[in-house]
């Protein structure tokens, strides 16, 4: 998936430091109809030891390099950690929102406002918030929505959502990102999709965690899929330090890498986004209604120190 040009809203810039990590990563198989795995820089593996972490439905469990199981073995899954925060103490957030209100709070997001955005009619209008629970929408005449959280911009950290997506047009991609504070991915500021729906049929069966970096149109991709129902709520988180990124689904690790050219060099925002492509609509699998709007809710977004 090549870089896109869509502005990120209200992604502020703070200072970037130099990064310095070590190798190892896995890939996504685009080529593969069953949405395979496979493991990459083999060697650079073996060297490490690090294990790639097995998908949440594999029927086994990955615990990133370092971090304490604090269940141990499969008990884990029987105690019950629906989220990454839970499970390995990260404590409390310094920054979060519950949705709460009875509208946006604008002091801390700002949502896109672009007629001409290549991925969307995005408006205001798109985002709403009632029932503590904040909702993009999609609609048939490609209006919809993007946000940035102001609270949401650092270097290294970790963040924590929960959300769920409804069954609609395979043309609506629903996305957590991080996103250059200051520059562009293309640039060589990278990009860090830790939940991403691009690519599937609609019926919201999966979803993918893609890391970009690199300079150019063209950039160096690190991606897993994880087969779950996106159409049920489900907790998403990423870590990001100075050694590596971890991606989560419900407490548990789908996604590691310390490839060191692939960690982003400087500060990244937090956006939410449902984009459109027209081009994936043909994706869409007999049975789901196009025409029908796509809504991605979020429940709840936490930050976490690193």
């Amino acid at each position: 998936m090549q870089f896109t040009r869509r502005h990120r809203a209200a992604i502020l810039a703070t200072t970037a430091v130099a990064v310095a990590t070590s190798v190892s990563a896995t890939l996504l198989d685009e080529g593969s109809p069953s949405g395979r795995v496979s493991t990459v820089s083999a060697a650079g593996d073996r060297a490490t030891g690090v294990p790639i972490p097995d998908m949440p439905d594999s029927g086994k469990r990955g615990i990133a390099p370092g971090e304490p199981d604090p269940a141990g073995g499969d008990a884990a899954a029987a105690a019950g950690y629906p989220t990454a925060a839970k499970r390995y103490k990260w404590g409390k957030p310094i920054a979060r929102d519950e949705f709460t209100g009875k509208r946006l709070n604008l002091r801390d997001w700002s949502p896109e406002n672009d007629p001409r955005s290549e991925h969307g009619i995005r408006t205001p209008r798109a985002i709403t918030v009632g029932k503590g629970v904040m909702k993009i929408t999609g609609r048939q005449n490609r209006t919809t929505g993007a946000v940035g959280w102001r609270r949401g911009a650092r270097k290294y950290g970790r963040w924590e959502a929960r959300v769920k997506l409804n069954r609609a047009c395979a043309c609506y991609n629903a996305n957590l990102l991080l996103w250059p504070a200051t520059g562009k991915p293309w640039d060589g500021g990278g990009e860090v999709d830790w939940m991403e729906t691009y690519g599937d049929d609609g019926m919201r069966k999966g979803t993918s965690f893609y890391l970009h970096y690199g300079k150019g149109q063209q950039p160096t991709t690190i991606a897993r899929r994880v087969k779950t129902d996106l159409t049920k709520w489900h907790t998403f988180a990423i870590q990001w330090n100075s050694r590596s990124i971890t991606g989560y689904i419900d407490g548990k690790v789908w996604f590691y890498t310390n490839k060191r050219q692939a960690l982003p060099p400087r500060a990244m925002g937090q956006s939410i986004q449902l984009d459109y492509f027209a081009n994936l609509r043909p994706r869409t699998a007999r049975g789901v209604k196009r025409w029908f709007p796509a809504t991605l809710e979020v429940d709840w977004i936490r930050l976490y120190r690193p």
